[in-house]
């Protein structure tokens, strides 16, 4: 695990032919393995949720792929505004995560679209989009869309001059991180100051913790995604938003997941966390200054 910003802004699986350590995106993404809401500050009584086993694991993906196929022939729209089955792809995700970085057994998944791949998962997404729901889509390519090249591109499939225009400002007017940094930047100042604190009184800072915090700070920073993208397809009317569906999901291709350094990666973390100016250079990075 690489920690790359003092914010703990860690790489995001793309569409495309490599994705980095699996555990690198949760640091960057109330679902139904845990009821209680996330607020933004840390808190160091919610725990991360316990690893399931094999058997379990399979059969959580399996229900998760049959209520997305079922989600899947509504409209895209749907797919974006549905926070349940958004979250529960977060959850399980964290879950497969886990179990790759730990090295733990799991049972053959390549009927769901997780073929083992050195170490790792090997996934077309064009055969299997649960593993890329439609938000993470979303969140991930409009905000770097050339709208000069695109623009001709949406309107050949369907859109009208006035949803370019009504897409390119909201692009303007609508900064993802500064949506996401809104949540994740005081989760990460709280447990700066939990490390700190643990580390005044000599109390050990143990890996439970740090996951805790990279399960709480994915799952705000996932959800602030997925609202950013629910408040895009709101700017379109559903054909548009369908059209927007189909443009992007044939950029789809083939995806790797595969486990990374965890130790190094939590030691990183927290030299990180441990910066007496932290907060001031996680505030500065987050408003765009160089820290």
């Amino acid at each position: 695990m690489q920690v790359t910003s003092y914010l703990c802004q860690f790489k995001r699986l793309r569409r495309g032919p490599v994705a980095g350590g699996l555990l690198l995106w949760f640091a960057s993404i109330a679902g139904a393995a845990q009821a209680a809401e996330i607020t933004n500050g840390f808190d160091e009584k919610l725990k991360a949720p316990l690893a399931m086993g094999a058997t379990e694991l399979k059969t959580s993906a399996q229900g998760y792929s049959d209520r997305f196929a079922r989600l899947r022939e509504l409209s895209p729209a749907e797919q974006v505004t549905n926070k349940a089955l958004f979250l529960e792809h977060f959850d399980l995700v964290w879950q497969l995560t886990r179990a790759l970085e730990d090295k733990r057994p799991m049972e053959d998944l390549s009927a769901l679209g997780l073929v083992k791949h050195e170490g790792g998962f090997r996934i077309d997404y064009n055969a299997y989009p649960q593993w890329q729901p439609f938000p993470e889509t979303l969140s991930s390519l409009v905000p770097t869309l050339d709208m000069a090249a695109a623009g001709p591109l949406l309107i050949n499939r369907g859109f009208r001059e006035s949803d370019v225009a009504a897409l390119r400002s909201f692009i303007e007017t609508h900064d993802l991180k500064t949506a996401t940094s809104a949540h994740t930047l005081p989760m990460a100042i709280s447990f700066s100051k939990v490390v700190k604190k643990y580390d005044k009184i000599k109390r050990p800072v143990g890996k439970d913790l740090v996951f805790s915090f990279l399960y709480q700070r994915g799952k705000v920073e996932a959800e602030a995604r997925r609202a950013w993208s629910e408040d895009l397809v709101h700017t379109l009317d559903d054909q548009r938003v369908r059209v927007l569906h189909s443009y992007f999901t044939e950029m789809q291709g083939i995806g790797y997941w595969s486990p990374s350094d965890t130790e190094s990666g939590v030691a990183n973390l927290l030299t990180f966390m441990r910066l007496p100016d932290y907060e001031q250079r996680a505030t500065a990075e987050a408003r765009g200054a160089t820290p």
